[in-house]
């Protein structure tokens, strides 16, 4: 009898272990590669949900960019990443990259701070506006990166892009590239401080170029003015007009309802978790919710509606 008990308590004790095993929901967030600020601020943003939610398992993957995530979007499931809106438009309408169709099922959560774009080149090596890169070698972004493309544009803009000779690197090869003098600089689409172009200025005396308000004007109803304040990087003393990007967190319509308000609402209960992971994101603002260019998932909209935040009727 005694040694009856002992089995069934045994056998009680593995089918809860297997049970609590079984309630883990594991989740995937793609996000940037690993040595770039969105990088880091998914690891504060899958420690802030994993807090609130000690049975959701969010494993942070790296990725060569933006239309990475989207593009897998398609066939992934338990899945979120992070994108700048401009490109999920793209993908709900099947235009420009994404003419295959098949992210109908893609769905908004929360925002993130928005990409800032730099231009950065060596002091030494003479560059000082973005017309001067013609006829340089010059890293417009990590390949397959957002960055990488607004940089084209923006080249293009200035009438230059067939003029720049650009070098195609990992974005995490730029800084030794631009030291062995390989590049004369390289763009990074992070926020400030942007890790890279605080590695660089450590080590070498580096220039970030400006964009012009003429130039801006012919990007404008793309990209929102953003200033990089004077002192952000070591040896640069003025102010840097630049352009931003709001960037979100989305996931597709099939992730369970119950699992997305779970992570919505863990996310945004645990700020000072999530605000640790860099300065950038004690400045994230709920409001952004509303201009992140898809529906939001019912899981999300369930929780604004909760608590009473005003949404716009295109996103919900």
């Amino acid at each position: 009898m005694k040694k009856l008990i002992v089995l069934t308590a045994a056998a009680l004790i593995v089918a809860a272990m297997a049970t609590q095993g079984l309630a883990e929901t594991r989740i995937a967030l793609k996000s940037a590669r690993q040595a770039s600020t969105y990088y880091a601020f998914s690891v504060g943003v899958a420690n802030g949900i994993m807090k609130g939610a000690p049975d959701v398992k969010v494993t942070v993957e790296s990725s060569p960019g933006s239309m990475v995530n989207v593009k897998e979007s398609r066939k992934r499931s338990n899945y979120i990443f992070t994108s700048p809106p401009i490109l999920i438009k793209s993908a709900l309408a099947g235009k420009g990259k994404f003419k295959e169709g098949g992210y109908d099922q893609i769905r908004s959560l929360w925002p993130l701070p928005g990409l800032v774009m730099h231009w950065v080149v060596t002091e030494q090596s003479g560059v000082k506006t973005l017309q001067d890169l013609a006829g340089k070698k010059f890293i417009p972004g990590g390949a397959g990166t957002a960055g990488a493309r607004f940089t084209k544009g923006i080249l293009k803009a200035e009438g230059i892009l067939d003029k720049v000779d650009l070098i195609t690197v990992d974005l995490g090869e730029g800084v030794q590239a631009v030291k062995n003098r390989r590049a004369v600089g390289f763009s990074t689409s992070s926020s400030p401080p942007a890790a890279l172009v605080t590695e660089i200025s450590a080590t070498l005396p580096i220039r970030l170029l400006e964009l012009s308000d003429e130039t801006y004007a012919k990007v404008s109803k793309k990209f929102a003015r953003y200033v990089i304040p004077a002192g952000t990087y070591k040896g640069v003393d003025k102010d840097t007009k630049t352009i931003s990007l709001l960037v979100g967190v989305y996931t597709k319509a099939d992730m369970p309802e119950d699992v997305v308000y779970n992570i919505t609402k863990s996310f945004w209960e645990n700020r000072p978790v999530w605000e640790k992971a860099h300065p950038a994101m004690a400045l994230l603002k709920m409001e952004g919710v509303n201009s992140l260019g898809a529906k939001l998932h019912p899981g999300a909209l369930k929780y604004y509606k909760e608590i009473g935040f005003k949404l716009d009727d295109a996103v919900k």
